[in-house]
């Protein structure tokens, strides 16, 4: 695969997040964060980079979030998701649990692909305010005050793309784009349907993976 990296990205139009956007995001993620509109940024970046639309189906894009699981910026992959229309019901959104900030946004129909990492040394900085702080000491999100939460949120949504994401450009990325499943059968065992490429066969007979 070539590889272009940040010095050289050209960008033809350059996404700005709206508020009825940011609100839109903020209500599917369930509360007001710093993490889930740094993934809408990231989205729309490699998105403007590709120039490509949101994802409507299954096919056009696939998304691979480098997140892990319970770490303090796992939201960036609901912004991403409400960005990009790559989401897990559609199965175009893969998470590579590496504990990173990053998303690579692949094009299948030319399979260009852009991978978006939130540069350390800001990430460094925001662990030590009073955001960060307070969820350290156990305090959820949503019960955060407004003054917390809102300029970090306004940061992120405003400040220029290249002081917040280091970003590579790739060339003939690998893509795996599997045809949608439309067969299923009832399990022999509890009854419930299941489709057909995850059913196992067991003397004859088609059952669920638990029984």
């Amino acid at each position: 695969m070539s590889v272009v990296n940040s010095q050289n990205i050209r960008i033809e139009h350059l996404t700005h997040i709206s508020e009825e956007e940011l609100k839109t995001a903020q209500e599917f993620h369930g509360h007001k964060c710093p993490a889930m509109p740094q993934g809408l940024r990231a989205g729309h970046l490699a998105m403007d980079i590709l120039g490509v639309s949101r994802a409507r189906g299954g096919g056009e894009l696939q998304a691979i979030v480098e997140i892990g699981d319970h770490h303090f910026s796992g939201c960036f992959a609901d912004g991403v998701q409400s960005g990009t229309g790559c989401t897990f019901g559609k199965g175009n959104i893969t998470k590579k649990p590496l504990g990173k900030f990053a998303l690579t946004l692949i094009d299948t129909a030319t399979q260009r692909a852009v991978r978006v990492t939130a540069k350390y040394e800001r990430m460094k900085l925001c662990l030590d305010m009073p955001f960060f702080t307070l969820r350290k000491e156990g305090i959820p999100p949503f019960k955060l005050d407004a003054a917390v939460v809102d300029p970090l949120i306004d940061d992120v949504v405003h400040r220029e793309w290249q002081e917040m994401f280091d970003v590579r450009e790739f060339q003939q990325y690998p893509v795996d784009k599997p045809g949608e499943a439309f067969d299923a059968v009832e399990c022999a065992g509890c009854k419930e349907m299941v489709v057909t490429p995850y059913a196992k066969d067991f003397m004859g007979q088609e059952y669920c993976q638990i029984c």
